[in-house]
């Protein structure tokens, strides 16, 4: 079978096969290499599906070039040199890409615009650092109930993280972090028939209640007292905006969270060198929350349960790194490292694939994560938002 994490990818694999017919078979292989330049005629490397082998024992692999050109010549693979291993994957680096987003695209096939439950997809980005200054950003969007990685995309870090950066499925619940609370990508995923649910501190947006600025001092003591639920809207400073109604959710924090929180804003501002804002500091003590979702729907207490779904985003990227070593790029030419990036991410679309069809095992077991998760809220407000999630 393929090893990923390990020290090699085994070229005699029983399981290639099933592999090349997992990602359309050889002849849809050999075409779509042909159509994005990655294998035009066989000088040393027979076929398309022998471009891929050489791309993951290079990516998830973690060979050298010099040792996948030893690799390859030793199984018979084909017969070039360290140098013509470089080329061929700096070739390869549109088509790897194309193949994972040939994955993503059955995905969404099947469990996309065909699901009448709502989905809970979250999106989260990492930095992948090369060589030198050079660094990317992987961009991903996880579907929490079905354990599976549904859309990405590597850019570089001129391109951040936004709520709309990656396909918005109507319906959708998205979820975000601190890093994507920006009034033109919640507009645009409003727009796009989804709802959102992202974290805040209180300086991230420009938000109004009842038509003036949150006095956020009066606020989080009052959330000291009882959860906060309050409607607000949404501006965008210095521009033409119209402003966005949705829903600010703070639930205190466990004191020992709080206590870390308070200590980790005192550090940045001793770094900075500035006086810690008490605004902050009060509000280290609190989980802030915007939403689109409708109270009705889903109570404060279960808009807390769907945020700490988050986790379930940041392990996958934790095995990208962990497990598949994405983080380890030592590739300087831009080609190669594009190559390198998307040999590892068609390659954990796979795995998420066969684990899926294998049953769901811990971290994968978020279905039942979810059911637990609503089991706990005896809210009867909550009622139709359990009947979604519990579908989904």
């Amino acid at each position: 079978m393929i090893q990923a994490g390990m020290e090699h990818i085994q070229l005699d694999s029983t399981e290639w096969s099933h592999i090349v017919e997992r990602l359309g078979g050889t002849e849809a292989l050999a075409r779509s290499a042909r159509e994005h330049g990655a294998f035009i005629r066989a000088r040393g490397v027979r076929s398309a599906q022998d471009v891929l082998r050489l791309a993951m024992l290079y990516g998830p692999g973690g060979h050298s070039l010099r040792s996948v050109a030893a690799l390859a010549a030793a199984a018979d693979l084909a017969d070039i040199s360290d140098v013509a291993v470089l080329d061929r994957l700096k070739a390869a680096a549109d088509w790897l890409e194309h193949l994972c987003k040939e994955q993503l695209a059955r995905l969404a096939e099947k469990i996309g615009v065909t699901i009448t439950q709502r989905p809970i997809r979250i999106v989260d980005g990492s930095r992948i650092e090369g060589p030198g200054d050079r660094v990317w950003r992987l961009h991903l969007c996880y579907d929490a109930g079905r354990a599976h990685i549904i859309d990405a995309v590597v850019t570089t870090t001129k391109e951040g993280e936004r709520l709309d950066r990656l396909a918005v499925t109507p319906g959708e619940i998205r979820l975000g972090d601190r890093g994507f609370p920006q009034p033109n990508g919640i507009r645009n995923t409003l727009d796009a028939g989804a709802d959102v649910l992202v974290r805040l501190t209180w300086n991230s947006l420009q938000l109004t209640a009842n038509g003036k600025p949150i006095d956020w001092l009066k606020v989080f003591k009052q959330a000291g007292r009882q959860v906060i639920d309050m409607p607000v809207q949404v501006h965008k400073a210095h521009s033409k905006f119209d402003p966005i109604d949705m829903r600010l959710v703070i639930i205190k924090k466990p004191s020992a969270a709080a206590v870390k929180a308070r200590a980790k804003a005192r550090r940045a501002s001793q770094k900075n060198q500035r006086r810690t804002d008490p605004r902050t500091l009060a509000g280290a003590d609190y989980v802030i929350l915007l939403t689109s979702l409708k109270r009705e729907e889903f109570p404060a207490a279960l808009i807390g349960t769907l945020y700490r779904l988050r986790w379930q985003v940041e392990l996958a990227i934790k095995r990208l790194k962990s497990i598949l070593h994405i983080d380890g790029l030592s590739a300087k030419d831009p080609h190669l490292a594009r190559a390198w990036l998307y040999a590892h991410l068609l390659l954990a679309l796979l795995l998420d694939h066969i684990s899926a069809g294998v049953g769901a095992i811990p971290p994968f077991a978020t279905g039942w994560s979810l059911r637990l998760a609503l089991a706990r809220d005896n809210s009867s407000r909550g009622s139709v938002a359990r009947r979604h999630l519990a579908a989904a």
